[in-house]
């Protein structure tokens, strides 16, 4: 398709140096700082009793005391993503960076080298009790079983495909690999010589990881419950329920089990004999917080916000109460905008948009098949305007298929947030680009650049009068953009933690506030005029 432009002009040529604002502002927490986690995964102990956690979207690595709860990042972004790990005998940890599909591997003295790349999905991976043997699996992205040699001497092995969704696994001390099927509810060994698979219990509906005991036996999480499984029998022994669906989980030298639960960035210790629960580190209020929007009611603000791993969130803009409400099925939602009585929901990483009820966030309608979207907008005929960051352009979507779509922009680099003003006019923050531009509302399809120089521009909201405030991200300070110029609203703040998947600052505004997202913090700001 022809992209719509018609023209392209500069409005308004700005770059980073502010013009002083009239006014001054504060910065305030509308919740407290969340957890260093943006969803945490992977969990595995070191010869030395100590317990490691992986983040994927937080790209870190840390280290977590049983004890204390006391977190330490290990690895920070973007190097230290990471969707499960292991140690070899050395002390040398490896992880896998599921997103960016690249293996690492850290020395004991902490150099850092990449063992795999280019195989996007890399998830579970695990040594053999003598640690002579290293393999891994490919989930979501592929589907399959390799042996790795972490000296670089071959190439990786493929031992099986479409084995049905192997996640985090374990190696028996009979050199057999033992893991759940996530997508056909098995508990499975598999031969790493033959590829050869044995299903030992079909008890499961999605089981997600295993970790082998002391006792012939393994524990199993599904879902929200944790099951022990004999792996001679297949019996399940033993089932105990979770507070959230977990991710994965670590035995101690002690017997002692550990499990990571993603939504409520939480690690807790399960006692086995009774499934009383105890928080090493406690449920936080958000998990990662991504684009936000604001609806207001006479003096309330109501914020939604995706929260990628909790789904999307209503926090009450006055007292920071976050509301019980139901969950999405939306996976990881990055970017939400209000659209009347509606919410307008974006996946970046499935590539889906979706309107949202806003009282009951039921799905109203789903649209599939964008390339990594940013925002999305709904304008005042009902149209959907979406941001497709991996194509470079920016669709209007007038109906459910993808012939339904007509490129407004195109051959911009990495658009991102969007913002549509009281008179239709649509701004664009192209990230890439450094640019905020400006779609003319009155249907001439003139496209100008209201503002370039930028520094990472992401999250757009229009004041009511008719001026910008763009998230900076590279330079760590919200900017207005208005009829005479730039002007910073507020530097120094807590954004700009990486540049991962979904991993979103985005911005909004009422006549009484001003809100952000923290990706650094994992929590919301209110900025106010100062008195």
């Amino acid at each position: 398709m022809r992209a719509a432009i018609v023209a392209l002009a500069v409005l308004a040529v700005v770059g980073c140096s502010p013009i002083p604002s009239a006014v001054s502002y504060r910065v305030e927490p509308l919740l407290p700082k969340g957890s260093p986690f943006h969803g945490v995964h992977g969990l595995r102990f070191d010869d030395q009793g100590r317990l490691y956690a992986s983040s994927v979207i937080g790209q870190s690595i840390f280290r977590v005391d049983t004890a204390t709860g006391a977190i330490e990042r290990v690895v920070g972004p973007p190097e230290g993503m990471g969707d499960d790990l292991a140690f070899a005998a050395d002390g040398t940890m490896v992880w896998t960076a599921i997103e960016d599909g690249i293996i690492y591997a850290r020395s004991p003295k902490g150099q850092i080298r990449k063992v795999v790349e280019n195989r996007k999905g890399v998830n579970a991976i695990s040594f053999s009790p003598d640690r002579k043997r290293l393999f891994f699996s490919l989930v979501f992205y592929g589907d399959a079983l390799y042996e790795l040699y972490l000296d670089g001497s071959k190439p990786p092995r493929l031992i099986a495909e479409n084995l049905g969704g192997l996640n985090a696994f374990e190696v028996g001390s009979d050199g057999m690999i033992y893991g759940p099927l996530m997508f056909s509810g098995r508990v499975v060994r598999i031969d790493p010589d033959t590829g050869a698979i044995t299903t030992i219990s079909s008890d499961f509906d999605s089981p997600g990881a295993l970790k082998l005991d002391s006792r012939g036996g393994a524990y199993v999480l599904d879902g929200k419950m944790l099951k022990h499984v004999d792996l001679t029998s297949g019996a399940t022994t033993a089932s105990f329920p979770l507070p959230a669906d977990a991710d994965n989980l670590a035995i101690d030298a002690a017997g002692k089990v550990f499990v990571s639960m993603s939504a409520p960035n939480s690690i807790a210790e399960i006692e086995v004999g009774t499934g009383k629960l105890r928080y090493v580190v406690p449920p936080s209020v958000l998990n990662s917080p991504t684009g936000l929007a604001v609806a207001t009611d006479g003096d309330r603000d109501t914020v939604y916000v995706g929260d990628l791993f909790g789904g999307v969130k209503r926090v009450n803009g006055n007292t920071g109460e976050v509301e019980d409400i139901p969950a999405i099925a939306l996976f990881q939602p990055a970017h939400v905008s209000v659209a009347g009585g509606d919410l307008i929901a974006v996946s970046q990483v499935f590539g889906t948009v979706q309107r949202l009820d806003r009282r009951t966030f039921a799905v109203l309608a789903t649209w599939e098949g964008f390339s990594s979207p940013g925002d999305a907008v709904e304008t005042a005929n009902g149209d959907i305007i979406v941001a497709d960051t991996g194509t470079g352009r920016v669709l209007r979507v007038t109906g459910p298929e993808p012939a339904d779509r007509t490129v407004l922009l195109a051959d911009i680099a990495a658009p991102t947030g969007l913002a549509l003003a009281p008179d239709g006019s649509l701004y664009v923050a192209e990230t890439g680009g450094g640019r905020v531009l400006r779609l003319s509302g009155n249907g001439s399809g003139m496209v100008t650049v209201l503002a370039q120089g930028l520094a990472q521009p992401e999250g757009l909201a229009v004041r009511p009068n008719g001026d910008v405030l763009v998230m900076e991200v590279g330079a760590k300070q919200l900017t207005l953009l208005g009829a005479t110029g730039a002007s910073v609203v507020a530097k120094r703040l807590p954004i700009g933690l990486s540049n991962g998947p979904s991993l979103y600052r985005g911005v909004a505004v009422s006549p009484n506030a001003i809100y952000f997202s923290s990706d650094v913090d994992n929590t919301i700001y209110k900025i106010l005029p100062s008195p």
